[in-house]
């Protein structure tokens, strides 16, 4: 039900986004987490052309077709680029900064094979944010990091653990990584389905905001206090600075 894809290749698809203007394409360097900035793309498509061709793709895709209904499939506007969906890097790192960089990337943006997206089925905005949050949180990091090299694979990303729902505080990471997502009105759609209100938040209640979900996190997954300043060891203080660390566990231990 949440299956992984790529969107187009960056080499056998540049047909498909030649222009200087139009419907932008996004790399992996197009977003960070939480900041959908959409710089540096790989370049522009025509709409029209780019979700022809996208809808064709979606009916031969063993991946996307089955999410979809018969008439779902006949009809491009039901297409996921239609709407806001969570992407990630493919290529990435396991030192110093985020492995696991993932996005809430804004409706009729195309992505490049360096940028795949989650193809949810079934689920709502808010349990969808709920996911990009436990996937930008340390402790999830800190998992990834034990197989990461260069790459995100999706063979990796499935083996990946969540915590159970029945462990997790879910509901208020889905709604902290959906305000922290909707930075403007490209997701004031979003929003509204997951009952969080849109706009720019202060740097520093972006940073509380973040610090909850990483505690929220490491409660789900059963942490211990000591075992939570253990995960901080994977990460430099120039990508983790130690208030952000305080500010982690000062919310974990106040979680009783």
């Amino acid at each position: 039900r949440v299956p992984l894809t790529r969107e187009l290749d960056e080499a056998n698809d540049r047909r498909l986004f030649r222009f200087q203007s139009g419907t932008p394409v996004w790399k992996g360097r197009s977003f960070h987490p939480y900041d959908p900035h959409g710089s540096d793309p790989a370049g522009y498509a025509d709409w029209d052309e780019l979700i022809a061709s996208l809808n064709g793709r979606r009916k031969r895709s063993r991946v996307l077709a089955p999410l979809f209904s018969s008439a779902e499939l006949d009809d491009p506007s039901t297409h996921p680029i239609n709407h806001a969906r969570i992407a990630y890097h493919d290529v990435t790192n396991s030192v110093d900064y985020d492995t696991v960089i993932a996005c809430l990337i804004p409706p009729k943006v195309a992505l490049g094979h360096s940028a795949p997206y989650i193809a949810f089925s079934g689920f709502d905005a808010l349990h969808q944010a709920y996911v990009l949050g436990v996937l930008n949180s340390l402790p999830f990091d800190w998992q990834a990091r034990r197989y990461v090299r260069l790459h995100l694979s999706f063979y990796i990303l499935n083996m990946l653990c969540f915590p159970s729902w029945e462990d997790i505080d879910w509901r208020r990471i889905g709604e902290l990584a959906a305000r922290l997502s909707c930075v403007d009105e490209r997701f004031a759609e979003f929003a509204v389905e997951a009952g969080v209100e849109w706009g720019p938040l202060s740097e520093y209640r972006r940073l509380d905001m973040r610090a909850e979900i990483d505690a929220l996190v490491a409660r789900g997954y059963g942490l211990t206090v000591d075992e939570l300043w253990f995960v901080f060891t994977d990460f430099t203080e120039r990508a983790v600075s130690p208030a952000y660390r305080e500010m982690v566990v000062g919310k974990f231990e106040g979680m009783g």
